[in-house]
């Protein structure tokens, strides 16, 4: 009974990981599934990595379901056991936090997409995180940059760990003030960095074959940010361009999408841009597929010199388009992260404690996740969860870390 109940966390989580798999471990495919299954060149390579080896082995993609929904399971036990024991949390409360986390594999555990795999890595990399903050040491400086390295090799999302970990190491200088300390977070960022690269440009040498028939690649950053470009834009804007061909193609996606009210001028509710999305999309792949032809070039450097352009020339409307994303989808998920950091900064620069380091990562952790979102991505919710359920949680701990010294304040009085 003593070992049931030290680790009820555990079983109610194993349990919950088997109920779901033998509900479903049938893959679950999007769209996006085709490019991991097939190994694309923009992608980072891990997931297709673990596609190719399980069905290698097991000749079926239920053993990737398997896999990722086992990840997570252990993801969340981990993360569970990890705040638990440097938060002083009864089972009441670690139940709590396990239920929590188990909330979003429930839709998309089965998914043949790289969101359940990195919800997993990302909660053992913030559990190393805070095993490093507050007992810095050879091992969790590792297994912290193995996450890193893991999650960057798993969605060019994850970019946005570079500055967050710099700020992280920087904070950890200061606590543990140190030579030594100093040489192991160096090694650690240089390892990140080289191993991180080497592996992405590797990546791509192997499928330079691929990546050279596909003279109209459509992929990367501007892949969004030519979506941003034309639902800002006007007619004014095509005079911008000098080349005809370049013109002639955006009077008529311009034309297309005023007859269809899929611009900002139009913008009506808080969905429009979600709507207008798609219809930028659909109807302006097709003409600037046949202007790469014309002009010999990609879709994807055509929507670079668009977006450039047109942002440029248009910047206060383009920042007040981005501030509008959030405004239009999760705003409570940046401002209260946005008072978080300001409030943890001015703890750390005063008292220069381990709590007030941990909640400036965390809160920089879930600002540039939305920051990489809101101006390289669409919005969508399975983008965020990585960095919201985990400030979510510490949001809960800290009340209940208030509540128990409010309690033991009146017991002494």
């Amino acid at each position: 009974m003593i070992i049931i109940k030290n680790n009820i966390i555990e079983i109610l989580v194993a349990v919950g990981m088997v109920l779901i798999l033998l509900y479903s471990s049938s893959p679950d495919i999007y769209p996006d599934s085709e490019r991991f299954l097939g190994g694309n060149l923009h992608d980072p390579p891990l997931y297709s990595t673990i596609i190719y080896i399980m069905q290698l082995i097991f000749k079926s993609l239920n053993s990737v379901i398997i896999l990722q929904t086992l990840f997570v399971g252990f993801g969340i036990i981990y993360f569970t056991r990890t705040v638990a024991i440097h938060f002083n949390l009864d089972i009441i409360i670690k139940s709590i936090v396990a239920l929590f986390l188990f909330i979003p594999i429930l839709q998309f555990y089965n998914s043949l997409i790289t969101e359940p795999i990195s919800y997993a890595f990302s909660l053992l990399f913030v559990s190393f995180v805070i095993k490093l903050i507050y007992n810095f040491s050879i091992q969790n400086i590792v297994w912290s940059t193995i996450f890193v390295i893991v999650l960057l090799l798993t969605r060019n999302q994850f970019l946005f760990l570079y500055p967050v970990v710099l700020l992280l190491y920087l904070g950890i200088l200061i606590l543990y003030s140190s030579k030594k300390t100093f040489a192991w977070l160096l090694i650690s960022f240089l390892s990140i960095f080289i191993i991180h690269n080497a592996s992405i440009n590797l990546n791509k040498y192997m499928k330079k074959d691929h990546f050279e028939k596909s003279l109209l690649n459509n992929k990367g950053i501007f892949f969004f940010t030519y979506i941003d470009a034309i639902y800002i834009s006007t007619d004014k804007d095509i005079e911008l361009f000098e080349n005809e061909n370049i013109q002639n193609t955006l009077t008529l996606i311009l034309n297309k999408l005023n007859n269809e009210k899929a611009i900002v001028k139009y913008y009506d509710n808080r969905g429009h841009y979600s709507l207008s999305l798609k219809k930028i999309r659909n109807y302006s792949d097709i003409l600037l597929e046949n202007l790469a032809l014309k002009e010999n070039t990609t879709v994807i450097n055509l929507k670079k010199q668009i977006s450039i352009k047109i942002i440029t020339a248009n910047f206060g409307k383009y920042i007040k388009h981005i501030f509008k994303k959030f405004y239009d989808s999760t705003w409570l998920f940046v401002f209260v992260p946005f008072f978080m950091m300001l409030a943890s900064l001015i703890g750390f620069i005063k008292y220069k404690s381990k709590d007030s380091l941990l909640i400036l990562f965390l809160s920089t952790f879930a600002l540039a996740n939305h920051s990489v979102v809101y101006l390289f991505g669409r919005v969508q919710p399975r983008y965020l969860i990585y960095t919201d359920f985990v400030i979510l949680v510490f949001i809960f701990i800290t009340f209940i870390i208030f509540l128990k010294k409010q309690n033991i304040l009146q017991n002494i009085k």
